[in-house]
């Protein structure tokens, strides 16, 4: 069954692997994993960790566009609703996880970005920037007057906002700034997983009253405490909560895939789940949980399609 993952750190793969004199990224690191878990499309986000400036962050970007247009002819960028077409390329997503580089003129860097392709970002990762604080930081600090523009240009110009890494005092302030749904592109159920990443049920409840998506996050430490029950059919779990709370409709697949960066980081995924080419087990476990095929459909793929073609 086909996926659309709305987090892959493959933005981020591209560049440092360019940077290091290496070629045909996308085909040798990416393709294969990604047609053998039969993920059909995919957020290639641009990972910046808070250290990074606006030169660094417009380099990254560009080296993701040139990437993804060096395999036309087995990606199709998405732009515009336009892009959405089911065939045999895989959709690419680009989008931006922590906007740290942009410290000043929000509304001009925005705008900057969405002309280079970026449909999606997160105005922060973990770190405190400009804008607004990561979860790791001040609980009181939300977003910043810039962290405010960026929002409302980020609404003037249909460029969805990723609220998976944002403490909850920002969260609450892009909720009640934002006049677009919102998504959270990797991000589980705190009541399954009490990990401060998680979402709390009034979270839940804000994005699906948006008609925003939440992604289920394949990284171990965010499905559960208990080591032995870090697998998909765990991750399923998360789905059926969810579900049970504000419906199928709201829930998507974001799986934060640790191999699309440098190093092994395979401890830190589901045990069932260490890289794309693994994603039917989730398809598996979904079933296995009690969603019919129409939903699994539905989650693994077309609410994130039919969320794009109704935004972009």
């Amino acid at each position: 069954m086909k996926v659309f993952d709305m987090h892959a750190d493959m933005g981020t793969n591209f560049y440092e692997r360019q940077l290091n004199g290496e070629k045909d990224v996308f085909r040798n690191y990416n393709k294969n994993n990604l047609n053998e878990g039969e993920v059909r499309g995919v957020f290639t986000a641009c990972f910046f960790e808070g250290r990074e400036d606006w030169d660094y962050m417009q380099k990254m970007i560009e080296f993701c566009n040139q990437e993804i247009s060096s395999n036309s002819d087995v990606l199709r960028q998405v732009k515009s609703r336009e892009d959405l077409i089911e065939d045999d390329k895989t959709l690419a997503v680009i989008s931006v996880e922590g906007m740290c580089g942009v410290r000043d003129h929000a509304d001009e860097k925005v705008e900057w970005m969405y002309e280079h392709g970026v449909r999606v970002a997160s105005l922060v990762w973990n770190e405190s920037n400009a804008l607004a604080n990561g979860w790791k930081q001040d609980p009181l600090r939300g977003l910043s007057e810039e962290g405010f523009k960026a929002v409302r240009k980020m609404n003037e110009l249909k460029m969805v906002i990723d609220v998976s890494h944002i403490n909850e005092k920002g969260f609450w302030d892009v909720i009640s700034t934002s006049e677009r749904p919102i998504i959270a592109t990797h991000s589980n159920c705190r009541k399954l997983c009490s990990h401060q990443r998680n979402l709390t049920d009034q979270q839940i409840r804000a994005i699906a009253s948006r008609g925003g998506l939440i992604g289920l996050n394949a990284c171990a430490h965010f499905i559960s405490e208990d080591v032995s029950k870090q697998t998909s059919l765990e991750l399923a779990e998360h789905a059926r909560y969810m579900a049970d709370l504000v419906g199928v409709e709201h829930i998507a697949c974001g799986f934060d895939y640790m191999d699309f960066l440098i190093g092994d980081y395979s401890d830190d995924m589901a045990k069932d789940m260490t890289n794309a080419s693994y994603t039917q087990n989730l398809i598996r476990s979904l079933k296995e949980v009690g969603f019919s095929d129409e939903e699994t459909a539905a989650i693994a793929f077309y609410n994130v399609f039919n969320f794009l073609k109704k935004e972009l």
